[in-house]
C-alpha cells in the first residue's frame, strides 16, 4: 500500500489542506471526503480535481495519476469556475496590483472582469505568492473590506487599482490608535531634533569669561548714583524732620558676661521658689 502527503488547494480562499491519503483511494472518494471534513462546501454542481493544469477523472485512484509525488498541490476545481474560465478569451482582463499581507511584496496579476474575486488569491497560492500565511485571506481596497464571490465590477475596481492580501483570523489596525501612534512618533522626534539643536546653539555660544562686560552697568545698571540702605533711610527719616538713627553698637564681652550670670541666677531662684528644685 502507497501512501501520498498531497496539499488540496480550496477553490475559493486558495488555502491548502495537508493530507496522507492511501493511492487505492478514487477521486471520488477524496472529494467526498472533503466534503465530510467542512473543508469545502456542498455545491450542486460539485467539483473536480486539477494537477499541475491537468483534469484528473473522478474514478481514477491516486497511484494512476502519473508524476504524482509527495506534497504535490491539487486544485479543487468548482464546476462554476470551468464555465467563467471558458469565457476568458472573450471578455476583458484588468490589472491589479496585490500587496502580500505581511511583507512589502506585489504581485501583478490579471483578473477577468466577470471572474470573482476568489480567483486572485488562487493565482496568488499558484504562485507561491502567499506560501507559508495560514488562514483564511481577504481582499481590500482601502479600509473597504472586498466580497469574493462578486466580481471586479461589483466590487468597483478599476484598471491598475492597489488591493491589500489581508488574513481574517488578523486583528484589525484601529485607525484613530494608528494616527495618535504616528502624531506620538513625530512629537518624539520634534523634541530630539529640538535637543539636538539647542545643544548645537549652547555649543556655539563663547564661555562666559569670554563675554565683554560694561563694568560701569554691570555696578549701575540704572546709570544713578549708588546709595547705601543707611542713606536712604537717614534722607527720609530727615525729610519726615525726624532725628537721624544713632548706630548700633555691639554690648562689651563683660557685660554680656554678667547679664548671663545674672540670667542663670533668676532661673534658679524660680527653680527653687516653685519647688522644682529641693535640698
Amino acid at each position: 500500500m502507497i501512501e501520498y502527503n498531497l496539499n488540496f488547494m480550496h477553490p475559493q480562499y486558495g488555502t491548502t489542506l495537508n493530507v496522507d491519503i492511501d493511492g487505492a483511494f478514487t477521486i471520488e472518494e477524496m472529494i467526498n471526503n472533503l466534503l465530510l471534513s467542512g473543508f469545502i462546501n456542498e455545491n450542486k454542481n460539485g467539483y473536480d480535481f486539477e494537477l499541475m493544469g491537468q483534469g484528473l477523472e473522478r474514478q481514477m485512484t491516486f497511484d494512476e495519476i502519473q508524476e504524482l509525488y509527495d506534497g504535490a498541490v491539487i486544485r479543487i476545481i468548482a464546476h462554476e469556475e470551468v464555465a467563467v474560465a471558458e469565457t476568458l478569451v472573450t471578455e476583458k482582463l484588468l490589472t491589479l496590483r496585490i500587496k502580500h499581507p505581511s511583507e512589502s511584496l506585489i504581485l501583478d496579476v490579471q483578473l477577468n472582469e466577470t471572474a470573482p474575486l476568489s480567483n486572485i488569491i488562487q493565482q496568488a497560492s499558484e504562485k507561491n505568492f502567499v506560501q507559508g500565511v495560514e488562514g483564511i485571506l481577504h481582499l481590500q481596497k482601502g479600509d473597504k473590506l472586498l466580497d469574493l464571490n462578486e466580481n471586479s465590477a461589483n466590487n468597483g475596481l478599476t484598471e491598475g487599482d492597489f488591493l491589500q492580501l489581508t488574513n481574517a483570523a488578523a486583528a484589525k489596525e484601529d485607525p484613530i490608535e494608528t494616527a495618535v501612534n504616528s502624531l506620538n512618533k513625530k512629537l518624539d522626534a520634534l523634541e530630539t531634533q529640538l535637543q539636538t539643536e539647542l545643544i548645537s546653539i549652547k555649543e556655539a555660544l563663547p564661555a562666559a569669561n569670554m563675554i565683554p562686560i560694561d563694568p560701569t552697568r554691570a555696578v549701575n545698571p540704572t546709570m544713578e548714583q549708588y546709595e547705601s540702605i543707611d542713606t536712604i533711610v537717614n534722607r527720609l527719616r530727615e525729610a519726615s524732620k525726624e532725628g537721624v538713627l544713632k548706630p548700633i553698637r555691639p554690648l562689651a564681652m563683660p557685660i554680656l558676661l554678667l547679664e548671663g550670670v545674672l540670667l542663670v541666677v533668676a532661673v534658679f531662684v524660680v527653680l527653687l521658689l516653685t519647688g522644682v528644685i529641693t535640698f
